[in-house]
C-alpha cells in the first residue's frame, strides 16, 4: 500500500505505484485532465514519475505559476524543436522559459504546427557518459560543454519529442498539445 499526503492534510492510498498523473486522475477526473505538475516533498516533478510512499504531493495547473511555468518550459522545447525545423543544423545551449511570448512569426507558425501534432515527451535517462556521446553524435557541442561540467556520477535526463530531443531536468507536460498559444 501507498500512501501520499495532498496539500490540504488529507492522504490518498494507492495498492500500487501508480504514476502522478494516475494519482491525480484518482483523486478527480477535473485534476486528472488539467493537472500539469506536481511538487513531491517540495520539488516539481514530472506527473509521469511515480509516486514516492509517505510523499507530500501538490498538483499545479496552468492556474498555478508552477504549471504555468511547466507549460513554458514545455513550449521552449517546442520553440527549439521548430527551430531545428525551420534552421537544420542549428546548435542550441540553454534556453529557459519566458515570460512573455516568443519572437518570430515563422518560428510560431512551426511551434503551432508541432503543438497540433500532439506529440508525446519521453523522458530518458542516461548515464553521463552515454548523454555526452549522444550529443557529441549529434553535433551539439554546447549541450556536450554542458555535460562535461556536471560530475562523472551524474546521471542526465534528456526529453524526446519526435524528431527532437534535448538535455533538460524538466519538468515538462506530457506531450505538445497542450502548448498552444505562444505570445
Amino acid at each position: 500500500m501507498i500512501t501520499i499526503r495532498l496539500k490540504d492534510g488529507k492522504e490518498k492510498q494507492f495498492e500500487s505505484a501508480v504514476s502522478l498523473a494516475d494519482a491525480a486522475k484518482a483523486i478527480s477526473n477535473s485534476l486528472g485532465k488539467n493537472a500539469l505538475v506536481a511538487k513531491v516533498n517540495g520539488e516539481l516533478t514530472d506527473l509521469r514519475d511515480p509516486i514516492v510512499d509517505g510523499a507530500e504531493v501538490e498538483f499545479f495547473t496552468k492556474e498555478d505559476p508552477e504549471g504555468l511555468f511547466t507549460l513554458r518550459h514545455t513550449a521552449s522545447h517546442v520553440m527549439a524543436q521548430a527551430i531545428q525545423h525551420l534552421f537544420p543544423g542549428v546548435k542550441f545551449a540553454i534556453g529557459p522559459a519566458i515570460d512573455d511570448g516568443f519572437y518570430f512569426a515563422a518560428i510560431e507558425k512551426e511551434m503551432s504546427k508541432i503543438a497540433k501534432e500532439n506529440i508525446p515527451l519521453v523522458k530518458k535517462v542516461l548515464p553521463r557518459d552515454e548523454a555526452l556521446q549522444y550529443f557529441k553524435d549529434k553535433g551539439q557541442d554546447y549541450k556536450v560543454m554542458l555535460i562535461e561540467d556536471l560530475p562523472e556520477e551524474e546521471t542526465i535526463s534528456l526529453y524526446e519529442q519526435g524528431d527532437f530531443t534535448d538535455l533538460c531536468a524538466g519538468p515538462h507536460l506530457k506531450a505538445t498539445g497542450k502548448v498552444k498559444t505562444f505570445k
